[in-house]
């Protein structure tokens, strides 16, 4: 929409610009109007949907990208939030069905988008961010970590009841010992069930004994040492630390050892002193291999989340630069501010509109930046909006009298409460200006209406007249919009190419004819500069086009360029540009251009025959001026002789000579009668005879014009030989 204060060509601009950051927008946005129909699906929506175009939805209802089990219910989310009484914050909605079945899971926000009484809602915009691999990564590691959970809380259980069974085996084995041999026997019983294995090592690394556990693992160990019959080595084991214990006589010793069965056990040695009084070591080992890959698998699961995180966080950050980069170069004033309403962050529309830098704006509230008059107001609606945690829209005004409406989110922490405010302004200064001017003239109309209440007739007549021109007016609306659209039509279908450039040459738009005269899609044309395309021999020409342009808007330019093709071919197009005027000066250009390569080549093929044509004509002028300065000469030579004929002879043969004589006199006036032809002919056509055109004709000894040269050089020789002057 181009609000009233607005010119068409920036309505224009921004309606683009918010076109196409809906359409390339790295999010998914869908848009529904009040009847519950997609008006807008863009780019990122259709990825997500797995295939969906934005032409296969629109027009329908939302239902489509719903399974049908929850299709309802969902619906009824829709309708509740169309109706403007729920608003979207981060909600989860799991089953976004894509065109090849699969369910996609996607957290979503919304805004309702209202009509001019700013109640009825118009339609629903609904941003997304697709959380599928986030929720199954989620899922995943809550089911290892509740199945880590688990084993490790059976292990702790196992390794409790061993404990205690130990503890209450030992005390036994000391009632046994103190006792009698039955006793014995039943710790021994006992150790044999363990489900850990115990062993008495002896100073020279044998092994006295070994429950039932340790023998099941390694097997029976005989008279051989441990590490020869465990390890099959002829020493001890370098890493081996059972004998720590008997070194430095401190039980417990606690380690750990992976034994040639590949498991890992955990190790307590003891020193003991056996029945005999020998010194021994008991060494309790218990079984962690499962505990250790659980750990193991622990780590790498949280190794994999921590590379998810380290993903997220780069996603993150690209959206956090585009929208920067959006916040950066928007016009629309854009300022955030915590709970006492100072600004953290504001982008350079505020600054200059304020008129500050940013060091100076930013920990400041508005109320010390404006003063309390302006600045107060604008500091309690933003209070307002975090107290109630609503989006509102006021009006407010700026720096001199500007006037803004102003739209303010609450900011939230993760937890749900309001932090500070988003503030997103537009200017309405001249939209104000402009209901105070119609104010004003409805205050003139009604003061007009009550001094002309007596004259009944006249305002009859004026109302009469007034509604004339209101339908003239709404006769010229539509003729525009038909013109507008008969424009477009003409633009679209054109055989010439359509460009508009920026200041710089840059391409903004460009006709669907560039697809059949250069082979380019239009949108790949978009922010090319027109100079790459042109050839370098052109360039020049393009560019003192351009300048003349700026010094002389109003000029049209015509001129011919070479430009190359999508398939690397130069094309000659004859080019007429203009400036687009804006406030009176340049703005950009719009280029009209018209493939002329056919008719280039054409000409070229045309200067090629007439340059061939002429090479021709010269070379038959060469050798018709040779043959007519011969005949002539020879004519010379026969009247030479008939004149001799005429002297010599009488009567008769005398008249024979006189017509001789007279013949050759004709055929000489003939020649020159030829020759004035000739050149009148060369005069009339612009013909010339090119005074280099010997030097031009190849003349080798055999050629034609060599025999007529030796035939002149002879006949100049008769010629001053028997001249009537000579003799």
């Amino acid at each position: 929409m181009i609000h009233d204060h607005e010119s068409p060509e920036k309505g224009s601009e921004t309606t683009q610009y918010l076109e196409n950051l809906i359409t390339y927008a790295n999010a998914p946005i869908i848009v529904w109007d009040a009847s519950l129909r997609i008006t807008r699906f863009n780019n990122a929506f259709e990825r997500l949907t797995g295939g969906r175009t934005a032409s296969e939805v629109i027009g329908r209802s939302p239902e489509i990208l719903f399974p049908e089990t929850r299709r309802e219910e969902l619906m009824d989310l829709i309708r509740k939030t169309t109706a403007g009484g729920e608003r979207w914050e981060t909600v989860e909605i799991p089953p976004i069905l894509t065109a090849d079945g699969r369910i996609r899971t996607v957290l979503w926000n919304s805004a309702a988008v209202y009509e001019n009484d700013q109640k009825t809602v118009s339609s629903v915009i609904a941003q997304g961010q697709d959380i599928t691999e986030r929720k199954q990564a989620e899922e995943a590691l809550q089911r290892a970590h509740d199945e880590l959970e688990m084993r490790v809380r059976d292990r702790t259980l196992e390794l409790r009841e061993a404990n205690k069974a130990l503890q209450a085996e030992i005390a036994e084995r000391i009632r046994a010992e103190e006792a009698a041999k039955a006793e014995h026997k039943r710790l021994y019983d006992v150790l044999e069930m363990l489900p850990v294995y115990v062993i008495l090592l002896s100073p020279d690394y044998r092994v006295p004994f070994a429950n039932r556990f340790f023998r099941e693992r390694f097997g029976e160990c005989g008279d051989r040492r441990c590490y020869e019959y465990l390890f099959s080595r002829s020493e001890p084991c370098e890493n081996c630390e059972s004998y720590n214990v008997m070194k430095t006589g401190a039980p417990p010793h606690h380690w750990e050892w992976t034994g040639p069965d590949g498991h890992d056990y955990d190790i307590s040695d003891f020193p003991f002193t056996d029945a005999d009084g020998s010194l021994r070591i008991l060494e309790v080992g218990i079984d962690i291999t499962k505990r250790k890959r659980a750990e193991e698998a622990l780590r790498r699961l949280n190794e994999t989340l921590e590379e998810r995180v380290v993903e997220r966080t780069d996603e993150l950050a690209k959206a956090n630069a585009i929208l920067s980069a959006i916040c950066e170069n928007t016009p629309a004033p854009i300022y955030v501010t915590d709970r006492r309403s100072r600004l953290v962050m504001c982008n350079p529309a505020v600054l200059r509109i304020i008129g500050r830098t940013q060091s100076e704006v930013l920990g400041k509230s508005k109320a010390e930046l404006l003063g309390p008059e302006v600045g107060g107001p604008i500091v309690a609606h933003g209070q307002r909006v975090m107290e109630t945690g609503n989006i509102e829209t006021f009006e407010e005004g700026g720096v001199g009298d500007r006037i803004y409406y102003s739209t303010k989110t609450p900011l939230r922490n993760i937890q749900g409460e309001s932090t500070g405010v988003i503030a997103v302004g537009t200017e309405i200064t001249e939209l104000k200006q402009a209901e105070a001017q119609k104010q004003r003239l409805l205050e003139q109309l009604q003061q007009s209406a009550e001094e002309m209440e007596v004259q009944n007739e006249e305002l009859q007549c004026t109302a009469e007249q007034l509604q004339e021109k209101t339908e003239e007016l709404a006769l010229l609306n539509r003729a525009l919009q038909e013109s507008e659209e008969h424009f477009r039509s003409l633009i679209e279908n054109a055989s010439d190419i359509i460009l508009l450039l920026d200041i710089n040459g840059c391409i903004t738009y460009a006709s669907p004819s560039v697809k059949r005269i250069g082979n380019y899609d239009p949108e790949d044309l978009i922010g090319m500069n027109a100079l790459d395309l042109t050839h370098p021999d052109d360039m020049p020409t393009v560019l003192e086009a351009m300048r003349t342009r700026m010094v002389q808007p109003s000029a049209i330019i015509t001129f011919e360029v070479r430009v190359r093709d999508s398939a690397g071919r130069w094309i000659y197009l004859e080019v007429t540009g203009a400036s687009l005027l804006r406030e009176g000066s340049a703005r950009g250009f719009i280029v009209n251009a018209r493939d002329i390569t056919d008719r280039k080549h054409a000409e070229e093929e045309r200067n090629r025959l007439i340059a061939s044509l002429e090479e021709a004509h010269r070379e038959a002028n060469l050798y018709l001026d040779i043959m007519t300065h011969d005949i002539r000469n020879a004519n010379n030579v026969s009247g030479i002789y008939a004149g001799l004929m005429l002297d010599l002879l009488e009567g008769a043969e005398k008249a024979y000579a006189q017509k001789l004589h007279d013949s050759i006199a004709r055929s000489t006036e003939i020649l020159m009668n030829v020759s004035t032809i000739r050149r009148i002919h060369t005069r009339s056509t612009g013909l010339r005879r090119s005074t280099s055109a010997w030097s031009s004709v190849r003349r080798p000894e055999t050629s034609a014009a060599h025999r007529y040269a030796g035939r002149f050089r002879r006949s100049m020789f008769w010629r001053t030989t028997f001249s009537p002057r000579s003799s």
